[in-house]
């Protein structure tokens, strides 16, 4: 079997081998000449391997890693092969930051350590800093011919932009909003410049993969911060790589420099991006100069997509899509779908008010499993929205 680093031959002492149809190489062997420091923990038993900033820890013998402090499943035991630790070649394809690929017609691992050296060069030039009559944001192009997208809230209230590039080139020419989901916190705007470099984007996510967030928090240009996805539904990304304000609306990018996500909110340590398919299944179908988002009025409509998700116990964790703008939610329960529905007060907090949460809101539970209906409602700008479609808890 042949390993390649950036397409010159790469030598080890102890061969990857091919077990179970699964490639499992040689986790120093890779690892040390992408900059990593590995050492070998006695007492804990575990392969420890850091480069800036990035943690991968790793017991042979156990179906699980710790990448940055998160567990993340391997596909199979890292297990000791000739007083080496092997490790399956899809968790490093994933977490090493480089480009690791199999061809099995020629069983040659070729790695490309271009990206690990540096990721974010490639995906900065799609950055925008966005400088509006209101506040600072950020955006990401989509389009060569100019349309950039962003967070709905940078592009609120406001009558004038600059758009500055990576380059450091600025655009405040004439520019047209033409897609808005502003529940969803989502913008799509043409300015009238060509010849942009546009993100490539990947729908594809997997918590545990490591992810780039690129934005302009406190007006801080192209400023990038690296983590993990922590955890992934239709409607938000979580993930550790830190943004601020000033980051909203900037991308979330895989270590291929795919772009993933649209950066948008945080709170207590998580930071939630929008998925790039939400941000492309808006329609461009609106011509809104941008000197009129002044007078835009918001609407929003009630909470969507509630689901749940019961544990072993019978326990229902409920969720549902985030609203912007939401100060908080009320929740109303009934025994019957037809029924009367009720308040559901907050035990914890005290009152009827209750607050979006990844990856739940709020848990339920009903005596001798029987079925609970539930409606939710958002409070927006100090009005409350239509109530929710009925969900089912059971």
């Amino acid at each position: 079997m042949n390993v390649t680093l950036d397409g010159a031959p790469l030598a080890f002492e102890a061969a990857p081998v091919i077990e179970n149809g699964r490639v499992m190489v040689p986790m120093r062997g890779i690892l040390q000449p992408l900059g990593y420091t590995v050492q070998w923990n006695e007492e804990e038993q575990t392969v420890l391997a850091e480069k800036n900033g990035v943690s991968i820890s790793l017991p042979p013998g156990r179906d699980t890693a710790v990448v940055n402090g998160s567990t993340v499943p391997l596909d199979a035991p890292a297990r000791i092969i000739q007083e080496r630790t092997f490790v399956p070649l899809r968790f490093l394809a994933e977490h090493s930051g480089a480009q690791v690929l199999w061809d099995g017609a020629t069983e040659t691992v070729s790695i490309r350590s271009a990206i690990a050296d540096d990721p974010t060069e490639r995906v900065k030039e799609s950055a925008v800093y966005i400088q509006t009559n209101k506040m600072q944001g950020s955006g990401i192009v989509l389009s060569a011919d100019g349309l950039i997208a962003t967070n709905f809230h940078v592009l609120e209230n406001a009558s004038t932009a600059q758009f500055v590039f990576y380059d450091g080139s600025i655009y405040q020419g004439d520019a047209v909003v033409v897609g808005l989901s502003p529940q969803e916190d989502i913008a799509l705007v043409r300015i009238g410049r060509t010849g942009l470099t546009p993100a490539t984007p990947v729908t594809g996510v997997r918590e545990g993969e490591a992810v780039y967030a690129v934005g302009s928090p406190d007006g801080k240009r192209n400023t990038v911060t690296s983590g993990i996805v922590q955890g992934v539904d239709r409607d938000v990304i979580s993930a550790t790589a830190v943004i601020e304000h000033g980051s909203s609306g900037g991308g979330l990018f895989n270590a291929s420099g795919g772009l993933i996500g649209i950066t948008s909110f945080f709170g207590e340590g998580q930071y939630f991006s929008v998925p790039i398919a939400q941000v492309l299944a808006v329609p461009q179908n609106l011509s809104i100069p941008l000197s009129e988002m002044k007078t835009y009025a918001y609407t929003p409509d009630a909470p969507q997509n509630l689901r749940c998700e019961l544990d072993e116990n019978g326990y229902a964790n409920v969720s549902w899509s985030p609203v912007y703008g939401a100060e908080y939610y009320t929740v109303y329960a009934s025994a019957t779908p037809d029924g009367t529905f009720r308040l559901l007060k907050n035990n914890t907090l005290g009152g009827e008010k209750w607050y979006w949460g990844f990856p739940q809101a709020f848990g339920i539970s009903s005596r001798n499993g029987e079925s609970i209906y539930v409606k939710v409602s958002a409070t927006v700008y100090g009005k409350e929205t239509p109530q929710s479609e009925t969900l089912k808890v059971s």
